[in-house]
């Protein structure tokens, strides 16, 4: 009779676990968005709606930055003309701001760690929409966290502000 051991456990579990999980989640490395999620998602982009002649807005964009592959919920360029002929699957140009709508399974660390690596391949400002707490966490490289729970979310970075409650209507 086989023993198992910690190390045969734990590849049992991860497998038992990538088995479960949907095609969206393995390619995104992501939980597949609640209805919380798709709603906060949609406010966010109507928010920032008003900065549409400044802005590009882009959502579920696969990004391949430092070689690694991210997905946020939402990625804001600077506006440019769509080329309708050309289209790329995976952007490799850093955008300017990626907004992350946090689920209940992801970490506020995990999310942090996520924020630094936008940041190293040259993504200007983050931002955690929380909303288990309607509130948005902007992130910029090497400075204190600012959080929103009311009031004006500002970027100081991009110049750019919305309603809080905006977001959580």
């Amino acid at each position: 009779m086989e023993t198992l051991t910690e190390p045969s456990i734990a590849t049992e579990a991860s497998s038992l676990l990538e088995e479960e999980m949907s095609d969206y989640e393995r390619e995104r490395g992501k939980q597949t968005p609640s209805k919380v999620h798709a709603a906060t998602q949609t406010n966010v982009l109507d928010a920032l709606a008003r900065y549409k002649k400044q802005y590009r807005r882009l959502t579920e964009i696969s990004l391949r930055l430092d070689g690694e592959k991210f997905v946020p919920d939402i990625a804001l360029y600077a506006a440019h003309a769509s080329d309708w002929h050309e289209n790329e699957s995976e952007m490799t140009l850093p955008p300017l701001l990626c907004i992350e709508v946090v689920s209940p399974t992801q970490s506020i660390d995990e999310m942090k760690e996520k924020a630094d690596k936008y940041f190293a391949a040259g993504v200007r400002s983050v931002w955690l929409v929380l909303p288990a707490l309607a509130g948005v966490m902007v992130l910029h490289a090497n400075t204190k966290a600012r959080f929103f729970s009311e009031g004006e979310l500002l970027d100081n970075e991009l110049g750019i502000g919305i309603p809080v409650d905006e977001v959580f209507e």
